[in-house]
């Protein structure tokens, strides 16, 4: 009879510790899945901004230029615009939220021969390309950027026998947030 009791509160008090760590560990699940929960609202809640365009929307071979003066490249056809934040209107993209955000532009070297275009942030030069090896080559950069609200962003040709050209989408001109700051 004491066996049996002793093997009863054995059970008991097993049964017990095993109750309290499934408790435990489920508490902890719980405060896992919370937290994902969290962090997935967040992350839906972050502004979603990105854009590629392409100079023109011909499938013909096309070039533009040369300018007298320097000339901002308005790259009308647009193939992303998440955000609205690129105007192909005028060739800008104008940040919504600071932020990180990454930019990259190629272009095509038109029927001058030469190309020299450059990427400014407002008025100031950021980064460029440049090429002069005949038709049909090409050149592009890339660069990540903190930005302001409402900072500009565009792509300018120098002027002086600089032409760029486009068929099919092989000039162009992308953005995306990384994340917001």
């Amino acid at each position: 009879m004491r066996s049996f009791f002793f093997l009863g509160t054995l059970l008991v008090c097993g049964l017990v510790g095993s109750q309290e760590t499934i408790e435990t560990q489920l508490q902890q699940i719980m405060a896992r899945l919370e937290k994902i929960e969290r962090e997935n609202e967040e992350r839906a809640n972050r502004p979603q901004v990105a854009f590629t365009a392409a100079l023109l929307e011909s499938q013909n071979w096309t070039s533009i230029g040369p300018f007298d003066s320097c000339h901002t490249l308005e790259f009308r056809n647009v193939i992303t615009n998440i955000g609205n934040a690129y105007n192909p209107e005028t060739g800008i993209f104008t940040a919504p939220v600071k932020g990180l955000y990454y930019f990259r532009f190629t272009g095509i070297v038109g029927k001058t021969g030469k190309l020299n275009a450059r990427l400014k942030k407002n008025s100031e030069n950021i980064v460029a390309i440049y090429h002069k090896a005949g038709r049909q080559a090409s050149a592009s950069n890339g660069v990540a950027l903190e930005l302001e609200e409402g900072n500009e962003i565009y792509i300018q040709i120098w002027d002086n026998d600089l032409t760029i050209a486009d068929q099919s989408r092989l000039s162009t001109f992308s953005g995306f947030l990384v994340f917001p700051l």
